[in-house]
């Protein structure tokens, strides 16, 4: 038998029992968790947990990561003696430098301009909550150069807490006492024009007899809405007071809830039960709650189709929270399209000539429901092999994922001389008022003869924010791969 031939067996074999789909892009983040001997160190992972690898090696801990706008700083806290100090590194954990190491530094949040971040200096009292004694600083973490703000006499009255800076720069919502309770706040940057930002249903539960209190403000990426945290404050748990009431506990830790609130101050709703709310990069909250089972908190994210799970923290290990990565494309030109969602699979070829060249379209620009609904129908219901019947596709197209046609639009990359090498996607751009979709068409290799079974090809598929100027596909071929001796 012929060294091809053997080589077409083994291929056919492979590829017509392994399926060719793809799912949506995983996205990545930086979480604060324990280490095996308990110490908080900071983890860089994918989104649902997988190639994680340790960024830290801290002697006392490192939490509240913090990753800059333009994804090539990060700032977060670590303990250094008895200061909690404000560090900066790369993305992956490497050129640290220390930028504010006296006191009690919490809660580093970056301004759009990722040049300057603001955070809370603490002045610790005794069982008392840090954010009611804290003030608010800004930062430049290329020259160092540090600042307070809020410096009127008025607003130094009071304590300013959490401070998180929304994606145009202008404006900034922080945590303060200076109505009473905990209560999330906006204002400009230099603290004129502060207003409260979002009205409990309740002030006081008279069960547990205690006031309700707001922390955690966050920004969505739009800057329309904040999220933050609202319940009873757990120093009026029994583990704080010192006396045991777990009746009393588990009714404070049931109020414990993530809102989202219009920056307007209108149209305040739950997103869930939770604490440490923050947006992922394409604007859905996410929420993190104890898990007794686990031994570690469940951390949640909305998506267009629900919530779902992140398993980003092991079990029994603790946690000092989590940021995300910045969407980007795969290049670095500027400026940069986020690729909302990505999919690839098989597609029905849709005609040829004598020549087997495709006669049907290679690019599909889609903007409405039915548009997308017609390309699902060219997707194959069943797994392209031996099996008689076939079992069923495991394309998640299938399942018609929502897609908000209002916001967003597919773009499609149609191979159609091939049912096993997959259009790749380079990057999409935007280049004055048209948008660029690069597209790289690997070489067949040695499955070029096994190709246009049953009228077969692949696709890919890509979820992007809509574009209303004109949109234009550039494609070209990978070189093949030099044959082996």
């Amino acid at each position: 038998m012929k060294p091809f031939t053997l080589v077409a067996i083994a291929l056919i074999t492979s590829l017509l029992t392994s399926p060719l789909f793809g799912v949506a892009a995983l996205r990545e983040v930086i979480v604060s968790h324990a280490d095996e001997k308990g110490v908080l160190q900071l983890y860089r992972m994918k989104e649902d947990g997988t190639s994680s690898r340790q960024l830290t090696q801290s002697k006392h801990g490192c939490r509240q990561p913090s990753c800059s706008p333009d994804g090539t700083k990060l700032a977060y806290v670590e303990q250094v003696g008895h200061a909690l100090a404000i560090r900066i590194s790369d993305p992956d954990g490497q050129n640290v430098r220390t930028l504010i190491k006296e006191g009690m530094n919490l809660f580093p949040s970056w301004l759009p301009d990722s040049e300057q971040l603001v955070w809370m200096k603490v002045k610790p009292q005794p069982k008392q909550d840090p954010a009611r004694n804290a003030q608010i600083h800004l930062v430049n973490v290329r020259t160092g150069k540090a600042r307070r703000l809020f410096t009127d006499k008025e607003q130094l009255k009071h304590s300013n807490a959490m401070p998180v800076v929304s994606s145009q720069g202008d404006r900034i919502a922080f945590v303060s006492n200076r109505s009473g309770d905990m209560r999330v706040w906006m204002s400009a940057l230099d603290g004129s024009d502060a207003k409260l930002v979002s009205k409990p249903e309740m002030e006081y539960h008279k069960q547990i007899k205690a006031p309700f209190e707001q922390k955690v403000p966050a920004w969505s990426p739009d800057g329309k809405w904040i999220a933050h945290w609202e319940g009873v404050e757990m120093i009026h748990m029994s583990k704080f007071t010192g006396v045991p009431h777990p009746q009393r506990d588990q009714m404070i830790a049931s109020t414990f809830h993530v809102w989202v609130v219009g920056s307007d101050g209108n149209n305040r709703r739950k997103a869930g039960r939770g604490d440490d709310p923050t947006w992922s990069p394409d604007g859905f909250v996410t929420r993190a709650f104890p898990d007794p089972k686990r031994g570690a908190p469940v951390v949640m994210v909305g998506s267009a189709s629900g919530d779902k799970a992140l398993p980003i923290v092991p079990p029994r290990r603790n946690w000092g929270r989590f940021t995300w990565l910045p969407l980007k494309t795969e290049n670095k030109a500027k400026p940069g399209v986020p690729v909302v969602a990505s999919y690839e699979g098989r597609i029905r070829a849709t005609g040829f000539d004598h020549n087997f060249r495709d006669t049907g379209p290679t690019e599909m620009i889609i903007k409405t429901q039915t548009d997308y609904e017609a390309f699902l129908r060219k997707i194959p219901k069943q797994t392209i092999s031996k099996t008689n019947p076939a079992p069923p596709s495991k394309d998640p197209l299938l399942q018609k994922p929502p897609i908000d046609f209002g916001k967003h639009m597919m773009l499609v990359a149609v191979r159609a001389n091939s049912m096993y090498v997959t259009p790749k996607l380079e990057s999409v751009v935007v280049d004055k008022d048209a948008l660029l979709v690069h597209i790289l068409d690997p070489d067949l290799g040695e499955t070029r003869l096994l190709n246009q079974m049953q009228g077969i090809g692949t696709y890919r598929a890509v979820v992007v924010p809509k574009h209303d100027g004109p949109i234009q596909f550039l494609r070209k071929k990978a070189k093949p791969a030099p044959r082996r001796k």
